[in-house]
């Protein structure tokens, strides 16, 4: 082996041997012990990132490099650029990153098809493998090893001289490897007074090798003089990601690193959906309530009339009933369709809800997530996670059958010791992730021929987990005869409930009250809607919500339960654990600070009334302000109080695609 590399490659094949004895030319130098001539030896620092220029007499070529080097982390990298005649198998811009944390390193240089793409070529670090910084396996060598200069190393020093204008220090020291018969001495210049982590600023290999490296002992020789040039010498930590290839290149079978995230089991987020190549931007709103069987989603369509008021879908897996609710238009009502993203069919005909980290593929059994370091995203620190797929597919080819793709999907999640505001219920270990990059290529696979390809960006904005208001998947819409729906309003015991249970506590009274009355009549959540509390309202804390009557569709949900009674034989059940004669049977749950709370409805207090106008502290939203407040809220950045779900749309123009499809 030649020193043809950068520097430390050239100073660290001398390591593989120790048994250095004195059969050297003296006409390049003789090893002796070294002689420091009373001058204190400089201390090569743990940490560095320099900039290597090296001239090769007699090459024809010459090459400029940038290193760094973290004993303390076990880490390495290099870049090399070559200049002159071209060198076969060393291509210019070569990346390589040294883990030694996880015995691996990795090769990644431009692909010469796609110069928009890069190659990553995966290795083992073992204890044979020969790298820039020395043998593989355990720890990354010490500086002293790299430079090959210390004490041990018998360094001579040589006196003082000028270089670039500055007073340099001369030490010197002289190499017979008996092995490869490598003979040269090592001349390193150091900036005169600096002895604590500093590094050489020059030095120069000057020697004899074997004419040809596979007969060493030939007598045969050849001379060789390399000169290379250390500048912006940095001493500091540098970032950790640095480290690593960059965020987006695959490199195939490198150590998978630190799982990806869960996420929550109940949220809801904003997504903006960035699509370049057809250059539209669209938003849309997701809510995903695991716990209750419930999605909604809420985004706007280019053929729809109103571009005000968007289109909202609400699935109930309790039933397996899909509702699509266009402003100012219609409801359709029907099965939940088996191609839903946020559905999983197993028979072609029946339908189950995904988990809430399979609506985001995370942990479907053929995605194979790899950790990919942190970076920074609009001024925060979030770490990213990249696999490849085969069986996702953009919107234009959906249903081709003529056509494979090939993804790249990488979704970022925002460090630990981040903390969104809004989110009082943040949870270690439960995250829900700013962002995902889904860039493809599709061929025809009948002639291999590439026939597209693209980019897809996902932003999501103001995350909330753990809790989801009953509101997000209000179905009143769909129910516009009179006889169809009733409002009904029942008082709460205790005149103080109100300020006990409800102030303050708002989200979960709504959702626990609501949650009850639905468990009491056995009726599907979804017909349990508009609900709303109002203090001192004749002179009791009273509920107000509408019940819907039993929708006329026949759902597809595996073990569906049935959406309960018609409307009146409800209101009947309802009348008889209220207005009993005996009193009032109904008892409602819900949280209040973080404990399961009861209370009962007061008896005889069930009627049918509409909520009043009069300006009175009140729980819940109408449809309407709800709204409002949602699309308010978002503009303003402040806190929603659900938690939704981000799913694949099936629908067109703000398909999300998230997950498989089926």
């Amino acid at each position: 082996m030649g020193c043809y590399q950068i520097f430390v490659g050239c100073l660290v094949l001398v390591i593989v041997s120790q048994d250095v004895k004195a059969q050297s030319d003296p006409d390049v130098c003789i090893p002796g012990p070294g002689d420091a001539k009373g001058h204190r030896l400089p201390e090569l620092p743990e940490r560095f990132k320099i900039q290597v220029y090296g001239e090769f007499e007699g090459r024809n070529y010459s090459v400029s490099t940038t290193e760094i080097y973290d004993d303390i982390e076990n880490l390495g990298y290099i870049v090399t650029y070559y200049q002159g005649k071209e060198r076969p198998g060393h291509i210019s811009g070569t990346r390589t990153y040294y883990d030694y944390k996880d015995s691996q390193y990795y090769h990644v240089y431009p692909n010469m098809t796609d110069l928009d793409s890069y190659v990553c070529v995966t290795k083992e670090l073992t204890n044979t493998t020969f790298t820039a910084f020395g043998r593989g396996g355990g720890h990354i060598p010490n500086a002293k090893d790299i430079f090959r200069f210390g004490d041990e190393y018998n360094e001579t020093y040589e006196g003082q001289m000028q270089y670039k204008g500055e007073t340099v220090d001369l030490w010197s020291t002289c190499v017979y490897d008996e092995r490869s018969t490598y003979n040269y001495k090592i001349d390193f210049y150091f900036v005169a007074g600096q002895h604590k982590a500093t590094l050489p600023v020059k030095i120069v290999i000057n020697g004899t090798a074997p004419l040809h490296w596979n007969n060493t002992h030939a007598p045969e020789r050849r001379r060789f003089y390399h000169t290379y040039y250390f500048s912006g010498i940095d001493t500091t930590p540098q970032p950790l990601e640095d480290f690593y290839p960059p965020i987006g290149v695959i490199c195939p079978g490198r150590v998978k690193g630190k799982g990806i995230p869960s996420t929550a089991t109940n949220f809801n987020l904003n997504v903006e959906i960035v699509r370049p190549k057809v250059k539209t931007i669209s938003y849309a709103k997701e809510f995903y309530y695991m716990d209750g069987k419930l999605t909604a989603f809420e985004f706007f369509s280019s053929d729809q009339k109103s571009q005000h008021h968007p289109i909202r879908v609400v699935h109930d897996y309790n039933t397996g009933i899909q509702y699509k609710i266009i402003p100012f238009g219609s409801c359709q009502v029907n099965p939940i369709p088996i191609g839903a993203a946020d559905a999983v069919s197993i028979d072609d005909e029946h339908v189950v809800m995904r988990t809430s980290a399979s609506f985001f593929a995370l942990h479907d059994s053929d995605v194979d997530w790899v950790y990919e370091g942190k970076t920074n995203y609009r001024d925060t620190v979030i770490h990213a996670w990249q696999t490849t797929r085969t069986n996702w597919k953009p919107l234009q080819h959906k249903g081709d059958e003529n056509i494979q793709v090939n993804s790249t999907w990488m979704y970022f999640f925002l460090d630990k010791d981040w903390t969104i505001v809004s989110n009082s219920w943040h949870r270690d270990n439960t995250v829900l992730p700013m962002r995902l990059e889904i860039a493809w290529v599709a061929h025809n696979s009948q002639t291999g021929q590439m026939e597209d390809r693209g980019k897809e960006i996902h932003n999501f904005f103001q995350p909330y987990e753990d809790s989801v208001w009953h509101k997000y998947f209000d179905v009143s819409d769909c129910y516009t005869h009179m006889n169809e729906s009733l409002h009904l309003a029942f008082n709460l015991e205790g005149k103080d409930t109100y300020k006990k249970y409800v102030a303050n506590n708002t989200m979960f009274f709504a959702h626990g009250v609501a949650q009850s009355l639905a468990d009491s009549l056995d009726v599907s959540q979804t017909r349990i809607t508009d609900f709303e509390v109002v203090d001192g309202y004749k002179d009791l804390a009273t509920v107000f919500f509408t019940l819907l009557d039993k929708p006329q569709v026949q759902g597809d949900a595996i073990n569906a339960t049935d959406p309960g009674p018609p409307l009146q034989t409800a209101y009947a059940l309802l009348q008889k654990l209220i207005n009993s004669k005996d009193g009032s049977t109904l008892t409602l749950e819900f949280i209040h600070h973080m404990e399961i709370k009861k209370v009962n409805a007061a008896s005889n207090t069930l009627r049918e009334e509409t909520k009043p106008l009069i300006q009175t502290k009140q729980v819940g939203l109408t449809t309407g302000v709800a709204s409002g407040i949602a699309i308010g809220t978002f503009v303003l950045g402040a806190a929603i109080a659900a938690v939704g779900a981000c799913v694949v749309f099936k629908y067109k123009i703000t398909e999300v695609p998230y997950s498989v499809q089926e």
